[in-house]
């Protein structure tokens, strides 16, 4: 009769600390969610884009190292099979170590923009130099973004 009574209550315990776990995860999402949403509005992070943000990341890394040709790379380029608007010796014009964008140890991100296929990253380069890269999110190839923003037909008002 002892072993009939003894888990007696336990039920009870044991569905309060699932249903107090299910409500500290679910509140912590909830922070999270808020916390990115707000730091989005800023324009300068975001969660779903850290894939991206990550590649940008991983560019300035190998430039930094002077690996040059890796870096090309991520644009979606072969040194041996160039892209056909951006041989390797632009890049390296722009990039390169007497590139017009070569000093990267004063770059700072002023805004990342979400874009429905990617992300555009402002970065300033100090003395008014300013650059809008591009991440594509299918492929996380970079380039040069065409506009400042997304969809520029969007920013034009229809008369």
């Amino acid at each position: 009769m002892s072993d009939y009574l003894s888990q007696y209550g336990t039920t009870g315990q044991t569905r309060e600390k699932v249903v107090r776990w299910i409500l500290i995860v679910l509140a912590a999402a909830a922070v999270l969610w808020v916390v990115d949403w707000g730091l989005s509005l800023y324009g300068t992070y975001n969660l779903r884009d850290i894939r991206e943000q990550w590649r940008a990341h991983q560019f300035f890394s190998l430039l930094k190292e002077k690996q040059y040709e890796a870096a090309y790379r991520l644009w979606g380029c072969e040194p041996a099979k160039p892209c056909r608007d951006y041989n390797f010796q632009k890049f390296m014009e722009d990039w390169g170590p007497k590139g017009a964008l070569s000093d990267i140890s004063g770059r700072k991100t002023k805004a990342v923009r979400h874009c429905t296929a990617g992300i555009i990253e402002v970065i300033d380069f100090g003395a008014g130099e300013s650059v809008n890269l591009y991440v594509d999110s299918k492929d996380f190839t970079l380039s040069f973004a065409p506009w400042p923003v997304c969809n520029p037909r969007m920013q034009v008002p229809v008369p």
